[in-house]
């Protein structure tokens, strides 16, 4: 299969460069990550899959006339409209977007864009981060993909996706209910993302602290009622189990988010801790700790915009 991935960020490029172990996969890259990958090949260092050096094509955009069977959809959601442009003539009447990307609203993004026929939901379980330009770090703790249909039919495609994850020896699950799996990944993030942005430490460091642990909770919380509200099924204990989950590899968690804040990137927090704010408002739910979340990134966020233009 022909495997576009748009890019080669920490996420695209580790399950991309897993990938080309068995398929034929191009990635999307630019400037000096770019110019690494083609000089010496994109590096990954994995504790999943061991350090390894990817097969995959690196190209600034498609050649002509390439066009892809399953694209790979991995950019931060402030890219959005550029990355479309890059990736739309590689998109052909029978290619997959699969999504992976944070938070909440993608799919409609991607469906408005190439067809809701075109478009798989999907979310990546993964510690990974990008190095230095050519590099990719995988940190641990599993790295899993969860996929689906939004109206929940096992279909032709999830099937094909499947099957081209199983061939790479990628752990996934094709889902039945795959908002809820999205929603279930946006409690864990709304946690991750926005208190290590909001406390600007570690998220080890949030979770040593009673104070930010206690706000974590609430986080969680928060995003719970808002699921509940929008008739997404969650479990009850989602909110013990999550955290569960964060103090059982502490030490391995990354904040993507955090790293952009840190560097003067945009930041995603609009579909992420925004998005909760946002649907709890329409809800008459009340989330005050991602309001708050929201409203003290929106600076840096609008700065680094600024800069970024």
């Amino acid at each position: 299969m022909n495997v576009l991935v748009m890019a080669a960020g920490a996420v695209g490029g580790y399950f991309g460069s897993v990938m080309a172990e068995k398929h034929d996969v191009v990635l999307v890259a630019r400037n000096e990550h770019l110019k690494a990958i083609q000089e010496k090949g994109l590096q990954v260092q994995s504790k999943t899959s061991g350090n390894f050096i990817s097969r995959a094509t690196a190209v600034a955009r498609p050649e002509e006339g390439y066009v892809a069977d399953i694209v790979l959809y991995c950019v931060k959601a402030y890219h959005n409209d550029s990355a479309c442009d890059v990736i739309a003539p590689a998109v052909g009447p029978e290619t997959t977007v699969l999504t992976l990307q944070n938070g909440i609203g993608s799919g409609d993004f991607l469906s408005n864009r190439f067809g809701e026929e075109r478009v798989l939901l999907g979310a990546a379980y993964i510690e990974a981060s990008r190095g230095d330009p050519g590099i990719t770090e995988e940190h641990g703790g599993g790295c899993r993909i969860a996929l689906g249909e939004k109206h929940g039919m096992i279909t032709r495609r999830t099937k094909a996706v499947s099957e081209l994850l199983k061939r790479s020896n990628i752990d996934h699950e094709v889902s039945g209910d795959i908002m809820s799996a999205l929603w279930k990944k946006l409690v864990f993030i709304t946690a991750l993302s926005g208190m290590t942005c909001l406390a600007r430490a570690r998220f080890e460091q949030v979770l040593d602290n009673p104070q930010t642990y206690e706000l974590a909770i609430q986080v969680m919380s928060e995003t719970k009622a808002v699921a509940d509200a929008e008739g997404i099924d969650l479990p009850a204990n989602i909110v013990k189990t999550t955290m569960d989950d964060f103090m059982s590899h502490k030490s391995e968690l990354v904040s993507s988010m955090h790293q952009d804040l840190l560097s003067g990137r945009p930041l995603e927090v609009n579909v992420i801790n925004g998005a909760v704010s946002q649907m709890g408002k329409i809800h008459n739910v009340s989330t005050p700790i991602n309001d708050i979340i929201t409203s003290c990134l929106s600076l840096p966020n609008a700065m680094a915009t600024q800069s970024a233009e």
